[in-house]
């Protein structure tokens, strides 16, 4: 079947023109490849990186941004190690890391570079992906979609205004970026892709991990997916810990609780063409470790809605109750639970402490 995705555009020169494109197969792929640097002065389009031109960029530089086109006149902002657009065999692992409320991918970007080099010095094996979800204050460009504060956290579609802007679904971005990645002849050896998040990252990267319908089509790559420290989880069931046991709460002292994005009724369009049956098989069935500081306990960005306060009165109490609750009522989940010692609201130290690196390169 046919999949329209789009060529990577560098911010910074490179790339004489862009485009969408229409890749049948990998054939195709290889042959627009071949055609379109032929037209450039790289005569070998499909070479091996040499250690010339394959340097991992580490810095959240214009060196390390590009572009992923998500349709027509649609860009999306990325920070990325290595290259999108050219073949590099050594790539074994991918990490898409989600920013948090604050969209500074950059200092996200860079915080796992510093976690990876403690297993992948040299980023040999490792490509780190840091998109941007931009809101209308980060003034994006014309072409750009962005979305309200609250949106993009929940996979809204990106919002209109004077410009023609496509509408695309925030969690729809992250699903073109694995598509990317999944290319066999830009990236043959790569094995693992890992989606992550701290704080908003985190909301993110558990309601994809139910609402993606991505990993299925793609063969021969192991996908995880880890929530570090979220404000919230989404919920299967209206069931929430009250007096130590899961029940239904009182409807009436908090209609909404178990509305999206907290649970599953009022989905949103991307969560609505996934349909409800499949997001419970989704998020049972697939690779997702909650990791959570244990001095996570402060309010700083928290969620005090109702909604948020039924499942619990922090950060790391809401993660052990998630836990409990999948534990419980979906036992055979695969939710796994990893605790990091003295350690607060705080992506950097969540990452790069041996109990993040044991979750991001586990033995």
């Amino acid at each position: 079947m046919s999949n329209t995705t789009g060529i990577f555009i560098p911010i910074q020169g490179g790339y004489r023109s862009s485009r969408i494109i229409t890749w049948p197969t990998s054939k195709a792929l290889i042959f627009w490849l071949m055609s379109f640097w032929g037209c450039s002065d790289n005569q070998d389009p499909l070479k091996p990186f040499t250690s010339d031109d394959s340097a991992p960029c580490v810095q959240s530089s214009s060196a390390c941004s590009q572009s992923i086109q998500l349709g027509e006149q649609s860009l999306l902002p990325i920070l990325r190690t290595h290259s999108l657009d050219r073949e590099d065999t050594q790539i074994e692992t991918a990490i898409i890391i989600i920013h948090g409320t604050t969209r500074n991918h950059s200092s996200n970007f860079e915080t796992m570079i510093l976690a990876v080099q403690q297993k992948d010095p040299s980023l040999t094996k490792t490509i780190v992906i840091a998109p941007k979800f931009q809101i209308a204050e980060d003034n994006p460009t014309a072409n750009e979609p962005f979305w309200t504060n609250s949106g993009w956290k929940k996979g809204h579609l990106s919002v209109t205004d004077s410009k023609p802007r496509p509408r695309v679904s925030s969690y729809s971005a992250i699903d073109k970026i694995i598509e990317i990645l999944s290319m066999k002849p830009l990236f043959p050896e790569l094995k693992e892709i890992i989606v992550t998040g701290h704080s908003a990252g985190g909301q993110v990267t558990h309601r994809f991990a139910a609402g993606s319908q991505v990993e299925e089509a793609i063969d021969d790559v192991t996908f995880r997916y880890i929530v570090a420290n979220p404000s919230t989880f989404l919920y299967l069931g209206p069931e929430r810990l009250i007096n130590g046991d899961f029940s239904s709460p009182t409807r009436s002292e908090c209609p909404e609780y178990d509305y999206w994005h907290y649970g599953l009724k009022d989905l949103n369009t991307y969560m609505r063409s996934t349909g409800v049956d499949q997001i419970e098989k989704n998020l049972l069935a697939r690779s997702v470790t909650i990791l959570i500081g244990d001095q996570d306990l402060g309010s700083y960005q928290l969620d005090v809605s109702c909604g948020a306060n039924l499942q619990g009165e922090n950060r790391f109490s809401r993660g052990q109750n998630l836990i409990r609750y999948m534990d419980s009522l979906f036992p055979a989940s695969n939710h796994t639970e990893k605790i990091v010692p003295g350690v607060s609201h705080s992506g950097k130290g969540m990452y790069t402490s041996p109990e993040g690196i044991s979750v991001l390169f586990p033995l």
